[in-house]
């Protein structure tokens, strides 16, 4: 299986800030723009994206009231100095990206949660609860969200085969003319008992503790695969007929690295602590 998805994790965990703006004169000020920013209109996908965001989240809110910006150049918090590679500014609802970003939909969805709860904090009810497998929230999100609340019995321990795990794929029929030919396949693990549950997520070859992890093949078997990193115990506690979700994105395309399918017939599978969910078969079309 590819590594390729999570020594992007690892990439974007070591980066996940958001600056809520700075405060002057008792107003809020957006920091400066890199000298290079210039302002895009959000890509088709953009709109399907922000549906996702606003579904998980609960939160009403129009995408065109945020306004975005791309760089070519490492950005910083201005308060920290830490490197980022996306944040969401406060003052004048707008969101900087780094451009190797600009399509990476669980950074671009977490950038977008921001502006919903319109908050540069990351509550753990929203990144780490609600919207927990839709947005990506490791390292500094994950310490920011604070401590996973006791549960109120001791979870069993169980496998990955006492939950069920199914896949969804988002549109069935993927082709360019919808979305730019962006398609989603979102894994869904569900605890089927009335207790509190915890499934210990399966280690990888490379020693990464993973949760969720998918693998796309061809008529000439596998192409590509990948996995979400488990650094919290929301990834493996779950609570009686709890389901948590994890969503990969994918494009048509001629990078199979980069999540991007040549058209062609694919089989699409899901799965969760080292137990798969049943294939699916998908038709990507030009």
């Amino acid at each position: 299986m590819s590594s390729h998805r999570v020594s992007l994790w690892r990439h974007i965990a070591a980066a996940l800030l958001s600056v809520s703006g700075l405060t002057a004169c008792d107003r809020l000020v957006d920091p400066p723009l890199p000298v290079d920013a210039q302002q895009f209109s959000p890509p088709a996908v953009y709109s399907t994206w922000w549906d996702m965001t606003r579904a998980c989240s609960g939160l009403p809110g129009p995408l065109g009231a945020v306004t975005w910006f791309v760089s070519d150049e490492v950005l910083h918090d201005p308060k920290t100095g830490e490197t980022l590679t996306a944040y969401w500014s406060a003052a004048s609802n707008r969101i900087v990206i780094n451009s190797l970003y600009v399509l990476e939909g669980s950074l671009v969805r977490h950038e977008m949660l921001h502006a919903l709860i319109r908050n540069g904090g990351h509550p753990r009810r929203q990144f780490l609860g609600n919207c927990a497998g839709t947005v990506v929230c490791q390292g500094g999100c994950v310490e920011e969200a604070g401590p996973f609340p006791q549960p109120p019995e001791n979870p069993i321990s169980v496998t990955g085969d006492s939950l069920e795990i199914t896949v969804s794929i988002q549109p069935i029929k993927p082709t360019t003319a919808h979305d730019g030919g962006f398609f989603a396949m979102t894994v869904f693990a569900r605890n089927r008992t009335r207790h509190w549950v915890t499934a210990d997520p399966g280690l990888s070859g490379s020693g990464i503790t993973h949760s969720f992890f998918y693998n796309v093949s061809g008529p000439k078997g596998a192409l590509i695969g990948g996995n979400n990193v488990a650094s919290d115990p929301s990834d493996w506690i779950f609570a009686p007929g709890e389901t948590k979700k994890a969503i990969f994105d994918f494009s048509i395309g001629n990078s199979l690295p980069e999540g991007k399918l040549p058209p062609g017939e694919y089989t699409l599978r899901g799965g969760y602590d080292d137990y798969w969910a049943p294939p699916a078969a998908v038709t990507i079309g030009p």
